[in-house]
């Protein structure tokens, strides 16, 4: 079944609006606050005025990708240069994020979508199925991602949330603290150098909670202990007290603090004005530019396999 209207979960206590296209998640509002604790345009059908990539999945391979060249075997192939021609960034303008996904399963509390990319699209090999399932469970969210491939291919598939837990102009007010004490840094082009750093002594050290700062570089990956189930990741907190808790099965974790959002006069639903740090991308993944650092984990798919992540948004109120 294929539709663009937006589909609202809802457990009693949380509610949250997918879009079709992008498979984005455009809303999540808490039993007794008035606000939506995402962005979102007013009119959700009015993506280009939202946030770059806001609420969606993005992929088939997520972050950026190193002159958008991906080496399989003794195969060469080439995504699309998105970013100052230097990078490929979220595959692309044609990525998952543009994609009208399919709705397979619809309940009051629960969504799965589908997309297929053909063997070539996005520059990359294989015919692609991808699910995602979201469901609403008392104050928790979760997102179930899926893929196969019937030719090797890279996937990394990641959601693209940006959160505003407490109403305010901008997320400097919001503590965050992540469970990762090693981060990946980065060049002039915002692509990993290869080294694997602690996170002490560094502007990226939220191993203890603290203000979301004002700072163009949170931009970064951050490295997640290997345990395969979903942990926590990540806990963010608001002026006011809301407070979101993330766990994953992904062993990366990008920050990134919203430095770069465009400016938009119009106002979003229940949040401020947007503008730069009015919220905060909080996105599990493998890490970036894998296929050219082999040290990183791997993000090569192969047919017969399935790609798997699953991520908790676990919210309390205030």
């Amino acid at each position: 079944m294929t539709s663009t209207d937006p589909i609202l979960l809802s457990s009693g206590a949380l509610m949250a609006t997918i879009l079709p296209l992008g498979a984005a998640l455009t809303a999540v509002r808490l039993d007794g606050l008035p606000r939506n604790l995402v962005l979102e345009v007013s009119d959700p059908q009015s993506r280009a005025a939202t946030p770059d990539y806001a609420g969606a999945l993005v992929g088939p391979v997520a972050n950026r990708v190193r002159a958008g060249r991906v080496v399989i075997g003794d195969e060469t192939f080439q995504m699309p240069l998105n970013e100052n021609g230097v990078t490929c960034l979220h595959s692309g303008s044609e990525g998952l994020h543009a994609q009208v996904w399919q709705v397979r399963m619809r309940g009051p509390d629960k969504v799965t979508l589908q997309c297929r990319l053909a063997d070539g699209a996005i520059g990359l090999p294989g015919n692609r199925e991808i699910t995602a399932t979201y469901t609403v469970e008392g104050t928790t969210l979760s997102l179930h991602i899926t893929a196969t491939t019937d030719r090797p291919t890279p996937m990394n598939i990641a959601a693209h949330p940006y959160w505003n837990l407490d109403g305010r102009l901008d997320v400097t007010g919001h503590q965050l603290t992540l469970a990762a004490d090693r981060y990946l840094p980065i060049d002039a082009a915002t692509l990993p150098t290869g080294e694997i750093a602690p996170v002490s002594g560094t502007p990226f050290d939220f191993t203890t909670a603290r203000p979301v700062p004002r700072d163009p570089r949170l931009d970064v990956n951050y490295c997640l202990d290997e345990d395969t189930g979903p942990r926590l990741a990540a806990t963010l907190k608001g002026a006011d007290g809301t407070t979101l808790h993330l766990s994953t099965t992904a062993p990366g974790l990008q920050v990134y603090g919203g430095a770069h959002l465009p400016r938009a006069d119009a106002a979003l639903p229940d949040n401020p004005v947007l503008g730069p740090y009015a919220g905060i991308a909080l996105e599990p993944q493998l890490w970036p530019d894998a296929l050219f650092h082999r040290h990183f984990p791997a993000i090569l798919l192969s047919p017969g396999h399935v790609w798997e992540q699953r991520t908790l948004y676990r919210l309390t109120a205030p």
